[in-house]
């Protein structure tokens, strides 16, 4: 299994969630990118039951060594496509990301 995952690890660009004020002094936020990371997105098995909400709601999931991803303050952009990180779990020796595309 390793050598396929390692295979399928692509560069992605790592953006952090910055949030910024508009002028009328509202809090805004924007996406500014941090630095690239090897990543394996697969697309999610739609078979597996799990009552996880944040599973049930992410397109993607994902492999990477990086560890200092935070769910909900990164995304991963690749192609145009952003995947925005809903839950990770960096416990093991590759960190498990949930990740959901958006527009």
């Amino acid at each position: 299994m390793e050598l396929s995952i390692n295979r399928d690890m692509r560069d992605y660009t790592l953006e952090h969630k910055d949030v910024v004020r508009t002028e009328s002094g509202a809090e805004d936020y924007e996406w500014n990118p941090v630095g690239t990371v090897k990543a394996a997105v697969y697309k999610k098995n739609d078979m597996s039951i799990v009552t996880s909400e944040k599973y049930l709601e992410s397109t993607h999931t994902g492999l990477t060594r990086c560890r200092k991803i935070i769910a909900d303050e990164y995304r991963l952009v690749r192609d145009g496509i952003c995947y925005l990180v809903t839950d990770c779990n960096p416990d093991g020796r590759l960190t498990n990301l949930l990740l959901k595309v958006v527009k």
